[in-house]
C-alpha cells in the first residue's frame, strides 16, 4: 500500500481537499506537481554539463524504484497481474522519449527554446483526448490551449535561429512523447491500481536507460550524487502528484494546467538569479492566467445569455 496521505498532509487541509469538486482536485495537485517538475529541471541543467543525460534519467528511475520498493513488495500479486499489457508498454515508452529526448533538448539549445518546444504536449495532449478518449474538446478548449501557449511564447521569447533543426525536431519527438504517456495513465486510471502505474515505468524507463548510460559512466561526485538523489525523490513525488491528478480531471484540462510552470520558472529565477522578467513576460504570465479561466468565462457568458 502507498504511504497515506495523512501521514504527511495536515488533517484539516486533507479535510478541504475532499469537499472540492473533483476538477479543482485534479488541477490543485496538477499545480503541485509543475512546481516539483520546475525544481527538478533546474537541477538536470546543473547536472547535465557534468553528467551524462543516460545517467541522470537513470539515477532518477532508481532512486524512484526505491521509494516504490514497500508499496511493490505489498503489491507483488496485483503488479504481476497487469489488466492492460499494451497501454503499460506504449506509457513506458512514451515517457523514455519524453524524458531522455526533453533532458536532452534542454542540455543542447537555449533553455528558452527548449521549454517553448516542450510546451506543445499540450497542444498534444488536446488533439489524442479527442481522437483517442472521446473527451469532450470544445472550441473553448482548443481557443484555451492556443491562447495559452501564446502567453509561453511572450515569457520565454524563444530565438529560434540558435537552435538547429535537429534538436528541435527531437524536442517536439520529446513532446509527443510526453502526451502519449499523459493519455496512457488516464485511460488507465480508473482500472490499474496506482502503484501499477507508478511501479511498471519507474522500473522499464530504467532499465532501457541504463544500458547506455553504462558506456559514458562516470562515478559522481558528492555534491553530483546529491544533487542525483533530489532529482529522483522530487520527481518521484511530483510524478505521484501527477499521476493523482488524472484521476479526477479530464487529460486536456490537466495538461493545461501545465503552463503554470512558466510562472514557477519565473519566480524561481528571481528568487534565486535576481532574474526581473521585462514586460513582454508580465503580460505573458497574465495571458496564461487568462487562458485557464476561459472554458469558465464561456460557460458562465452563456448562462446569462440564457
Amino acid at each position: 500500500m502507498l504511504l497515506s496521505k495523512r501521514q504527511f498532509i495536515p488533517q484539516p487541509l486533507l479535510s478541504y481537499f475532499k469537499t472540492l469538486p473533483a476538477p479543482i482536485k485534479g488541477i490543485a495537485l496538477a499545480l503541485a506537481s509543475n512546481a516539483l517538475f520546475v525544481t527538478v529541471g533546474a537541477l538536470v541543467r546543473v547536472l547535465s554539463e557534468s553528467i551524462d543525460v543516460f545517467q541522470i534519467l537513470f539515477f532518477r528511475q532508481l532512486v524512484f524504484v526505491i521509494l516504490l520498493l514497500p508499496s511493490i513488495l505489498v503489491n507483488l500479486d496485483v503488479l504481476m497481474k497487469p489488466k492492460m499489457v499494451k497501454l503499460h508498454l506504449l506509457r513506458v515508452a512514451g515517457a523514455f522519449v519524453a524524458l531522455y529526448f526533453g533532458y536532452l533538448t534542454v542540455s543542447n539549445i537555449p533553455f528558452a527554446d527548449a521549454t517553448a518546444i516542450g510546451f506543445t504536449k499540450v497542444i498534444f495532449v488536446a488533439i489524442i483526448s479527442r481522437l483517442f478518449l472521446t473527451e469532450s474538446v470544445g472550441l473553448s478548449r482548443f481557443v484555451m490551449v492556443a491562447v495559452g501557449f501564446v502567453g509561453v511564447m511572450l515569457v520565454v521569447q524563444p530565438s529560434m535561429s540558435q537552435a538547429s533543426e535537429g534538436y528541435i525536431l527531437i524536442g517536439l519527438t520529446g513532446a509527443l512523447g510526453a502526451a502519449v504517456a499523459v493519455i496512457c495513465v488516464r485511460k488507465m486510471a480508473a482500472t490499474e491500481p496506482r502503484v501499477a502505474v507508478l511501479t511498471y515505468q519507474a522500473i522499464f524507463v530504467g532499465i532501457i536507460a541504463l544500458i547506455p548510460s553504462l558506456l559514458s559512466w562516470q562515478w559522481p561526485t558528492m555534491y553530483e550524487f546529491t544533487l542525483l538523489i533530489l532529482v529522483g525523490v522530487i520527481s518521484s513525488i511530483a510524478q505521484w502528484l501527477g499521476v493523482t491528478a488524472y484521476k479526477w480531471g479530464e487529460a486536456n484540462i490537466i495538461a493545461n494546467v501545465e503552463y503554470s510552470q512558466m510562472i514557477y520558472s519565473l519566480a524561481l529565477g528571481y528568487w534565486l538569479f535576481t532574474e526581473i522578467p521585462n514586460s513582454l513576460a508580465i503580460v505573458g504570465v497574465s495571458i496564461i492566467v487568462a487562458s485557464a479561466l476561459i472554458p469558465y468565462a464561456l460557460k458562465y457568458w452563456e448562462k446569462q445569455i440564457r
